[in-house]
């Protein structure tokens, strides 16, 4: 029992964000782009931008995302 608890409870680094965590209609830049892209709509596998769609497991850019409070990733809000 306790050791279920220990693999709870790690300190290790935060899982990769991926497209999976976005929301539709939230900006995001994918892995080794430097655009940023509107998120039109996700699909079971997909998510759809304007001229494209990527795998809902590729990783995104950790810099626009914030990881923690006991919500997982998300999109790290701009003041604009």
């Amino acid at each position: 029992m306790a050791k279920r608890k220990a693999e709870v409870d790690h300190k290790g680094s935060p899982p990769i964000p991926v497209l999976r965590h976005i929301s539709p209609g939230q900006m995001v830049v994918l892995a080794h782009e430097s655009k940023q892209r509107i998120l039109i709509k996700k699909d079971r596998w997909y998510g759809h931008f304007g001229d494209m769609k990527a795998s809902l497991c590729h990783p995104v850019n950790p810099a626009f995302m914030v990881f923690g409070e006991g919500a997982g990733w998300r999109v790290k809000e701009t003041d604009q």
